[in-house]
């Protein structure tokens, strides 16, 4: 037993002393060798970087990889999550681009093509990519054949290649030879060292200089092995893939802006996503690593170089991995055959007509980069719904919706909904002429004329098919205000808090008066309420005075009474109105100090509730549901995501519809005639035979009056200061079905939604909000019938000059 274990002892002794031994024969033989001459110090200096390469190699790199999972890990992580951008698609499916950087990052933003130091923290630049969700496998052996041949074997086993290191010394020898001065050469970057290149942007340059070039190589051998540590921790390479399929760079369009990731560029390049592409495409996009695919055509020399490049992708990169890589004599046949035929020429950016189309008349500024650059490409299709898709998915998810979401589609068609904004536009440009001397100086409602000196009230136009899915927006600036209030969102998770919303809804709150009323069954349209501020004659009309008559219910709702409503609407019992309000989402003034506060029919009738634009939308849904028979079903909030592309096939978003309202549980059955009656009022009422209630200017859009329209309620709103002169906000909301079945809910806002930043002065929604009204309901009708809606004379116009903003921005 002693015997073995001296064996044993002496084995190890023999094994650590091995490698000394070595370097003891090398050094005698070689270093200080006298027969050798000057050579010797040739081979001393390839002996030294040898070693400094086999230490860099298995010693530094596996001890580099383990200590930085613990100090870097996370910063790498995040670094990276932020190059993941969310694609955008319309209702009909077409792919529409991303989200601008801006919207689409968490912590910080950085556009910018340099590193911005934020004290203890460094934001890189953003480039955005589709996360893909399977690494198509064509693409994944390409580019590890031209790019990582030995990757996780003997020779790079911890994110640097021990062949690419060794081979630097002979390539800087031959290319400085070349140049005639000292080039540092090149070494085989394997995939760990390029993400280190394409998320802190270090890329290789033919300008940088010799240090510039090795300080370069020395930060990505820093990082490297801390990347493949991160990325195949417990031997799983999944994500290593996934990164490779993320945030390399495989296409640029002409004069910069370039493509990120196979999702994204496949889109672009193919026009189809990566789990469809064929083989011979992913090998394309495999050998376009560092070799970037030209978009778009330019001058003469770079046509030259674009077809160039796009020859040696297809015919000499491509073809080596379909011939290296394919055992199947067929399957290579096909897929040499295929790019045989690609190699005739590079691909255009793919766009669907109907959407270039759009771009070409409404934003002819940005028509031709949005061809390749998807995030230009949404800004321009989508302005203001892109703002509204973010804050859905922040009251959804918070902060954190990245995490869930890699794609969403829309409920409206891109095209068509660019068209209504530029008619929205129109009528804004009109009735800011018409009303200019009663617009605050610091405001403007003309798109035109915004500027650092003026800016717009919020603009929301927004309507919504009998399911709840938003057919048309609108917003004017960029705070989503159609979802609330920017102080009821929380700052640390982002999440909408509607207890806290402040925006008051004015007299559309007498919406909840008239379920209110009608829900007792007591009522009927005739039924005669106090009002102790009538007219001492014209008790039809909606005239107000100083004595006390009654007056019909119809002609209370279609006037806007006050004294009558609230006089009734206290009758109606002050728990039976509080409790519509909590169940339909509103939120009640705050109380006093002394714990006394405003009683629920007071604060319906004089609209001092509070929602955000989407919650009163939602109530006119709830009366449309209730009123065409489709009150039965649950009414979601009025939203714009048709549906997810979730991160993970795991989660799934069905059946989750917070807010969700039964309209039945609303309104009950033998209410909604009287309901139907009382909110029709407005367009419909008529004293002495003309038009006469807060909506006569609609009144063409009554259902008896308008052919084609088989229901239309509507109820106006305009909140004011303490100074009744002192315009916050102008609200319609309303419903209405076509004859064809078609219905649709909507409301239109233009304000501050603040008491302490009034707009204008003696404007009301009846000359504010009614020509936007009119504006969306022809296009509503357009869409309902299929007519085609004509562009407005000054579209283009004004689409050129919305283009100026948006490539501004």
């Amino acid at each position: 037993m002693l015997g073995l274990i001296r064996v044993l002892l002496r084995s190890l002794e023999l094994v650590a002393l091995l490698p000394f031994r070595i370097l003891q024969i090398v050094l005698d033989g070689v270093a200080f060798n006298p027969r050798l001459g000057p050579l010797r110090h040739v081979a001393s200096a390839a002996i030294a970087y040898t070693l400094l390469a086999i230490f860099l190699v298995y010693v530094f790199a596996p001890i580099r990889g383990a200590i930085g999972h613990y100090t870097q890990g996370d910063k790498l992580h995040y670094d990276a999550e932020r190059w993941l951008a969310t694609a955008i698609y319309d209702a009909r499916g077409s792919f529409v681009g991303t989200f601008d950087p801006r919207l689409d990052s968490l912590r910080d933003v950085n556009y910018s093509s340099e590193a911005i130091d934020l004290g203890d923290y460094v934001a890189n630049p953003d480039h955005k990519s589709i996360p893909v969700r399977e690494v198509p496998e064509s693409y994944w052996q390409c580019l590890v054949y031209h790019e990582d041949r030995n990757l996780g074997s003997l020779l790079n086993p911890f994110g640097i290649d021990l062949a690419g290191v060794l081979k630097i010394p002979f390539s800087t020898v031959r290319r400085s030879i070349a140049a005639k001065r000292l080039v540092v050469g090149v070494g085989g970057s394997t995939l760990a060292m390029q993400f280190v290149r394409v998320i802190y942007k270090t890329p290789p340059s033919q300008h940088e200089g010799a240090m510039t070039k090795l300080k370069r190589k020395v930060g990505e051998w820093w990082l490297a092995p801390v990347v493949y540590r991160e990325l195949t921790e417990g031997g799983d390479n999944r994500e290593l893939k996934q990164w490779a399929a993320n945030h390399l760079w495989l296409a640029q369009r002409t004069g910069g802006s370039p493509l990120h990731g196979i999702e994204l560029t496949s889109r672009i390049v193919f026009g189809k996503e990566a789990a469809d592409l064929s083989v011979a495409q992913q090998f394309v996009l495999a050998s376009a690593v560092n070799r970037p695919i030209i978009l778009l055509e330019g001058s003469e020399r770079l046509n030259a170089v674009r077809m160039d490049r796009w020859r040696y992708l297809t015919e000499v990169r491509a073809r080596t991995c379909a011939e290296k890589l394919i055992k199947d004599e067929a399957l290579q046949k096909e897929v040499l055959f295929e790019l045989v035929a690609m190699a005739a020429g590079p691909p255009d950016p793919k766009i669907k007509p109907r959407l270039q189309d759009a771009l070409d008349k409404y934003a002819p500024g940005l028509a031709l980069p949005a061809q390749a650059n998807p995030v230009v490409r949404a800004n321009a299709l989508m302005p203001a719904a892109r703002y509204g898709l973010r804050e859905e998915m922040k009251q959804r998810y918070g902060f954190g919706w990245r995490d869930h979401v890699r794609g969403v589609t829309t409920t409206f068609d891109a095209a068509r909904n660019l068209a209504f904004a530029d008619a929205v536009r129109a009528k804004l440009a009109e009735v800011h002429a018409r009303y200019t001397s009663k617009i605050d100086a610091a405001f403007t409602l003309d798109p035109a004329k915004i500027s650092a000196e003026r800016r717009s009230p919020d603009v929301i136009v927004a309507a919504a098919n009998a399911k709840g899915e938003i057919v048309r927006y609108f917003e004017q600036g960029e705070n989503a205000a159609y979802f609330g209030s920017p102080f009821a969102r929380e700052a640390a998770t982002g999440l909408y808090d509607a207890r806290r919303e402040s925006r008051m809804v004015a007299s559309t709150g007498k919406i909840i008066a008239a379920i209110a009323i009608a829900n007792t069954m007591r009522d009927t349209p005739q039924s005669v309420y106090l009002d102790k501020q009538a007219p001492a004659q014209g008790l039809e009309g909606c005239g107000r005075g100083n004595e006390s008559h009654g007056r019909r219910a119809l002609t209370a709702f279609a006037c806007s009474l006050n004294d009558p409503l609230m006089t009734r609407t206290a009758q109606v019992g002050q728990a039976r109105v509080k409790r519509l309000i909590d169940q339909l989402g509103y939120t009640m003034p705050p109380t006093n100090a002394d714990g006394s506060g405003t009683p629920p029919s007071t604060a319906v009738v004089l609209g001092q509730v509070a929602a955000a634009p989407r919650r009163v939308h939602q109530l006119a849904g709830v009366v449309l549901a209730s009123l065409i028979g489709r009150g039965a079903s649950p009414l979601p909030m009025p939203t714009l995501v048709k549906g997810y592309d979730f991160t993970s096939l795991d989660e799934d978003g069905a059946g989750d519809a917070p807010g969700s309202v039964v309209p039945n549980k609303i309104i009950r059955a033998g209410a909604r005639p009287l309901v139907q009656a009382l909110l029709q009022a407005p367009l419909c009422y008529e004293a002495g035979g003309r038009p006469t209630g807060t909506l006569k200017d609609l009144s063409g859009w009554c259902a008896r009056r308008h052919p084609g329209v088989k229901l239309h309620f509507a109820k106006t709103g305009t909140q004011v200061t303490e100074d009744i002169s002192a315009t916050v906000d102008a609200w319609i909301t309303g419903g209405l079905q076509f004859s064809n079945g078609a219905a649709y809910s909507y409301v239109v806002v233009v304000g501050t939604g603040s008491s302490s930043a009034p707009w204008a002065h003696n404007l009301h929604a009846s000359q504010v909000a009614v020509p936007l009204v009119d504006a969306l309901l022809k296009d509503l009708e357009a869409e309902a019938t299929g007519k085609k809606q004509p562009a407005p004379a000054k579209a283009k116009a004004t689409a050129q000059k919305g283009g100026a903003r948006l490539s501004a921005n």
